[in-house]
C-alpha cells in the first residue's frame, strides 16, 4: 500500500511514523520547504514547548471534535512516544513541556531519524499543487499515484506560499473564514500605545465582547506603535479571532496596571502619597506602581496635568486616575498578519472529518490533521500536542486500515 504524507511538520512526520510502522507500506513525505520541520524549530523561541501535561479538549475551539483524539492519544501518551524514539523531557509548574537538551532540534532529530528508519522517503522542495482521484487512486501532480493520503500541510500562520486548503478546496471541501491567532492585536486609537511602545508591565487583561466579560488573562503587557502585545495578549487574540470571523463588534481590552490591589487599596495609597509629598509633581504620582511614562499616561486620561502638584488633586481626581489604573480601555481593531501570527483560526471543515480518525467524509483514505483543520488552543503547547495526536491517530488509522 502507497502512502503520500503532503506536509513534513510535526503532524506529518508522526503521521508518517506510525503509518510506517505496518507492513507492505510504503511512505513518502512531501515538504515544499527545503527541509523537514522548520516551523517545528522555531517554536518556543528554539527551545520547542512540545505539549502541555494540564490540556483537555475543552481549551480547544472545537472541543467536542478534538475529544475523539485526545482521549486516546492525550499529553502522556505523546510524551510516551517521544521518549520511545529515545527523547526525554521535562515539565514546568504551568504544564509545559520542553525537551532535555532544551532545543527544538532535537524533537525533530528524533523523528528525522525514526523516519529514516522505518525506510520513510523524504521529498523536499516538492510541492504539491493538485491531487486528483481516480478508481479509488489519488493522481498528485507529480504524477504518482496513492492508495492512501494524509494532508498535513499545517496552517497559514508564518507561512510565506501555502497551498493546503486549496488542495482541500479542489477536492471539493469546505474551508472556512482564516484569522491569524495567537498574535498581536492594533487597537483603534494608538496614540498611548505608539507613546508607550516598548514599556512591559504586569497586567491584568479582561476581554469584553458585546459588552459582557468573556476572559481574564494575567501577564506582561507589552506596549507596540500600533497596539499590543505580550503573552497575555496573544492568549485573547484567539478568542478574538473566533468572534471577528463571525460578528461585526469591536472587542475591548480592558487593562488592570495594578492587579495586586483593589480599586479601594489603591485609592489609600494614592491618597497617603498626595499627604506625604504635596509637592510632588502629578507625573510622578503612580511611579511606585507601574513603568513612569505609563503612569503619565494615566494621569492625562483622567484629565489631570502632570505638572498638577499631588497635593492639589481632589478627591475626585484621585478616584479618576485610580479607576483608569484599573481599567484602562483600548478598542481592538484588528489583529496582525499572518507572518505575525503562532496559529490560524479556521480551517478545514470539522463537519466533512470523522473526529475519530479524522478520515474525510467525501473521500474515503483522505485524511486531514494538526492545524490544517479548523481546530486551535491557546499557548503553551496545546497546538502542538494537537499537531502531533492528530498525527499520530492519522497514521495509526492509516496502518489499521491497510488490508481493508
Amino acid at each position: 500500500m502507497r502512502v503520500a504524507v503532503i506536509g513534513g511538520g510535526a503532524s506529518g512526520l508522526c503521521c508518517a511514523i506510525e503509518a510506517a510502522k505496518g507492513a507492505h507500506c510504503e511512505v513518502t513525505v512531501y515538504e515544499s520547504k527545503d527541509r523537514v520541520g522548520k516551523k517545528l524549530l522555531a517554536t518556543g523561541n528554539g527551545r520547542c514547548n512540545m505539549l502541555n501535561c494540564y490540556a483537555t479538549a475543552d481549551d480547544y475551539s472545537a472541543p467536542s471534535f478534538v475529544r475523539g483524539v485526545l482521549e486516546k492519544y492525550d499529553a502522556a501518551f505523546v510524551r510516551r512516544f517521544f521518549e520511545e524514539l529515545g527523547l526525554y523531557s521535562r515539565q514546568d509548574e504551568e504544564g509545559r513541556v520542553y525537551p532535555l537538551s532544551n532545543q527544538a532540534t532535537s524533537v525533530l532529530d528524533v523523528l528525522r531519524f525514526e523516519c529514516e528508519r522505518l525506510g520513510v522517503e523524504t521529498l523536499c522542495s516538492a510541492e504539491i499543487t493538485s491531487i486528483k482521484y481516480k478508481s479509488g487512486k489519488f493522481l498528485l501532480s507529480d504524477g504518482k499515484a496513492y492508495d492512501r493520503v494524509a494532508l498535513c500541510c499545517g496552517g497559514k500562520a508564518g507561512a510565506k506560499n501555502f497551498g493546503g486548503y486549496e488542495l482541500l478546496k479542489d477536492l471539493g471541501h469546505t474551508v472556512t473564514k482564516l484569522m491569524p491567532a495567537l498574535t498581536k492585536l492594533t487597537v483603534k486609537d494608538n496614540t498611548y500605545t505608539r507613546q508607550l511602545k516598548g514599556i512591559r508591565h504586569k497586567t491584568e487583561l479582561s476581554l469584553y465582547i458585546d459588552g459582557e466579560k468573556t476572559a481574564t488573562e494575567n501577564g506582561e503587557l507589552l506596549f507596540t506603535d500600533y497596539g499590543l502585545s505580550g503573552i497575555a495578549v496573544m492568549q485573547l487574540s484567539s478568542l478574538i479571532a473566533r468572534h471577528m470571523r463571525h460578528g461585526k463588534s469591536l472587542p475591548e481590552i480592558c487593562c488592570d496596571f495594578v492587579p495586586d490591589m483593589s480599586f479601594n487599596e489603591l485609592c489609600d495609597s494614592i491618597k497617603k502619597i498626595t499627604l506625604h509629598n504635596k509637592d510632588l509633581k502629578c507625573e510622578n504620582l503612580l511611579t511606585g506602581f507601574m513603568p513612569k511614562k505609563l503612569g503619565e499616561a494615566v494621569v492625562k486620561s483622567a484629565g489631570v496635568p502632570i505638572t498638577k502638584a499631588v497635593g492639589q488633586l481632589s478627591d475626585k481626581e484621585i478616584k479618576s486616575i485610580a479607576s483608569l489604573a484599573k481599567k484602562f480601555s483600548f478598542t481592538v481593531f484588528g489583529l496582525r498578519p499572518f507572518d505575525d501570527a503562532q496559529v490560524v483560526s479556521g480551517g478545514a471543515s470539522l463537519r466533512e472529518f470523522d473526529s475519530v480518525t479524522l478520515q474525510s467524509l467525501k473521500y474515503k483514505n483522505l485524511y486531514a490533521c494538526g492545524e490544517l483543520l479548523d481546530v486551535d488552543g491557546p499557548c503553551g503547547g496545546y497546538n502542538l500536542l494537537w499537531a502531533f495526536a492528530s498525527g499520530i491517530a492519522v497514521g495509526r488509522q492509516i496502518n489499521n486500515d491497510k488490508n481493508k
